[in-house]
């Protein structure tokens, strides 16, 4: 890893990244909402805030994480649907 430079834009490289975060975790539920909202206007943009959507409704929400994550959801819906 160490000597090896990306290139390629950061979006690129967190559209990748996201793919190894763990399924159903409030992190990946913040990351992906996050994503979708760079990408609006992208085809990806609404494949990553329904991924987020769908395993935010299958976690158990009431701690710090599980608001913040919510809050980047309602974001990325009123951003992308308004």
């Amino acid at each position: 890893m160490f000597g090896r430079r990306d290139e390629r834009p950061p979006l690129e490289r967190a559209l990748e990244a996201a793919t190894s975060l763990k399924p159903g975790s409030w992190e990946s539920v913040e990351a992906l909402a996050q994503l979708s909202m760079e990408c609006g206007g992208t085809p990806d943009a609404e494949r990553l805030y329904q991924n987020a959507a769908r395993a935010a409704s299958g976690l158990r929400a009431g701690t710090y994480d599980s608001v913040r994550a919510l809050v980047w959801l309602h974001r990325a819906d009123r951003h992308l649907h308004s």
